[in-house]
């Protein structure tokens, strides 16, 4: 059993992108994912240049508001048209209803157009909060159109039952996110997942259960490593190597 390895990228980086993507590729990703206001012709060229893709493109937040949510759609469509991106990330700020529902099905036939899927991202800070309710999501979605997003940080953090990492459906999973995190310096918890992930073995998650459970399952697919870290984003162009270096051994 084989993954890929993709990169994720920390909307507070502040790095020429042919730089970070010749980085990216010399350290033996394959992916490199982007924010919406750097995801352009240069980029593209730059992807094209090191021979990468861009797997992801973020983000759509929903936020309850119909008419805010379709038109930022409509801008990461175009951006995700403009880099080739396979997924947009979306993330929820407010609780599911029948409306929100709608609202997603929606939005995924606007990326659908520009060649894209949604990556549904459940997490304890917001509406979507576990794997069985991304599954949810999905559902509305349309299967063809959307997939789980399974971020270890969130998994954890969650405390999302075992059993729901055990028996999502494979097929369902976009792809995995992977980072471990320090011991939490405080109760802001959005501060934390911000700024306080650490590379794989090197915080405080059980990520040899975490990787494990989804390598026993037969899970084959992109591990997208995302280390939001106040200190590594000071030094960007040497996230790739300490990043690959990292994750290897978890998925040998």
């Amino acid at each position: 059993m084989t993954v890929e390895f993709a990169l994720s990228p920390d909307t507070m980086w502040d790095v020429d992108i042919d730089a970070m993507a010749g980085a990216t590729q010399a350290a033996g990703f394959s992916a490199l994912g982007l924010v919406v206001g750097g995801a352009d012709e240069k980029a593209a060229a730059a992807f094209d240049t090191a021979g990468l893709r861009c797997h992801e493109l973020m983000a759509l937040l929903f936020t309850g508001r119909d008419d805010t949510v379709l038109r930022h759609a409509a801008r990461l469509a175009t951006s995700a048209a403009a880099v080739r991106a396979e997924w947009v990330v979306a993330t929820f700020l407010a609780p599911l209803g029948g409306q929100t529902l709608d609202l997603i099905k929606r939005s995924a036939d606007v990326f659908a157009e520009a060649g894209a899927r949604l990556a549904v991202e459940f997490s304890p800070l917001g509406g979507v909060p576990s794997i069985d309710a991304a599954l949810e999501v999905v559902e509305a979605a349309g299967p063809e159109r959307a997939g789980v997003l399974i971020d270890s940080w969130h998994f954890f953090r969650g405390g999302a039952p075992w059993e729901q990492l055990e028996q999502v459906p494979l097929d369902r999973v976009a792809y995995v996110q992977l980072a471990d995190a320090l011991p939490p310096a405080s109760d802001d918890a959005m501060s934390e997942t911000a700024h306080r992930r650490a590379l794989p073995g090197q915080g405080e998650l059980d990520l040899a259960r975490f990787v494990g459970t989804l390598r026993d399952r037969g899970y084959d697919g992109l591990v997208s490593v995302e280390v939001l870290n106040d200190e590594l984003r000071r030094r960007p162009l040497e996230l790739p190597q300490a990043a690959m270096a990292a994750t290897v051994p978890y998925w040998r």
